[in-house]
């Protein structure tokens, strides 16, 4: 039976994580489910009888204030370390999910898995909602990679567009390259190098694109460092919460509008949940060995689940080895752009 490890350590509500994960493994009933963590945290949300769920002790934590390669060698009994240990050691174990540090999470997918051949380095795709229902925009780099060279984002546009041509079906997916205007020659000296370097790969690559435009629709990957595209993320989320705030206030303001929100209230709850970033699961980092998705700290029952139905969608429609053979197939970008 195929297993998914699942990482309970670091994560802010891990109550919240554990019941995502149940639900999961009872809709997935082929699939093994392995909790690494405190036991005393774990055990009493599991259900008896559920015969796909096990639990591997782990108390020890890395948190967001240790160095992720510092802690990775002297935390080796955390759950983060032991669960990549339980990846790497059996063939059954197909993906990981945590929502610990970020840091740790990259550096364990890098030092202990590792990355594919000719990968560069791994990407972290964020999945963000589109003003299209049931389209979505992959954000590679969300954060993985800061300082970012223009061969990496050329590998970031060829890994993200593997990602969803296999995942979600899109034979062509429109690849943008964020900037500070739709120009050519527009952005910084490395973002005018990417933009060489992309141009020249089998890809559907629309050109530059602005910030305000991603999630329009138009684009299926929008490309960027690893800065940049985890302030377009944050701030994105930022605003959703900001402006589903101000609906409630402004609904909830007088019986009028009370009434008004009763009326609407299937349509508001479909609004909601379509700007609910938490319906879209976790980040796959792209381009190591196994599939490794990260959570956001704040992952709850509905973020969790989806998580491991992305695990199990990036396993059944064989997307590392796309990615693989995307990379192995092309030419290596070079760049003569200083860092």
């Amino acid at each position: 039976m195929k297993s998914i490890i699942i990482d309970v350590g670091g994560c802010d509500r891990p109550d919240r994580l554990i019941d995502g994960v149940i639900q999961a493994a009872k809709k997935h009933g082929d699939y093994a489910f392995v909790f690494v963590g405190d036991k005393a945290i774990v055990e009493p949300h599991i259900p008896s009888g559920l015969g796909n769920v096990s639990v591997e002790h782990a108390p020890t934590v890395i948190t967001n204030d240790d160095s992720p390669t510092h802690a990775l060698r002297q935390k080796s009994d955390s759950s983060l370390v032991t669960a990549f240990n339980i990846l790497n050691g059996s063939e059954d174990a197909v993906g990981l999910f945590s929502g610990g540090s970020t840091g740790a999470v990259l550096t364990g997918a890098t030092l202990l898995v590792g990355r594919i051949k000719g990968v560069h380095r791994p990407v972290l795709a964020s999945l963000m909602p589109t003003s299209i229902p049931g389209k979505v925009v992959c954000i590679a780099d969300s954060g993985a990679n800061v300082d970012s060279k223009p061969e990496f984002m050329a590998q970031f546009a060829l890994m993200a567009s593997e990602y969803i041509k296999a995942g979600f079906g899109i034979e062509k997916p429109v690849v943008g390259l964020l900037s500070v205007g739709t120009e050519d020659k527009k952005g910084d000296e490395r973002t005018k190098a990417a933009h060489a370097l992309i141009k020249e790969l089998p890809l559907e690559f629309a050109g530059n694109m602005e910030a305000r435009d991603a999630l329009t629709g138009v684009y299926d990957v929008i490309v960027c460092d690893g800065f940049s595209g985890n302030v377009l993320v944050k701030s994105t989320e930022g605003t959703a919460k900001m402006v589903m705030g101000k609906v409630k206030e402004a609904l909830t303001s007088s019986l009028k509008a009370k009434l008004g929100a009763l009326m609407m209230k299937k349509a508001l709850k479909s609004l909601k949940a379509s700007m609910d970033y938490h319906s879209y699961g976790g980040a796959p980092f792209l381009g190591v060995k196994k599939i490794v998705v990260k959570g956001h700290g704040s992952t709850n029952e509905v973020s969790a689940a989806a998580s491991v139905d992305m695990i199990i969608s990036l396993h059944e429609n064989r997307v590392l080895e796309t990615i693989e053979k995307s990379i192995s197939g092309a030419a290596e970008p070079k760049a003569d752009v200083a860092q």
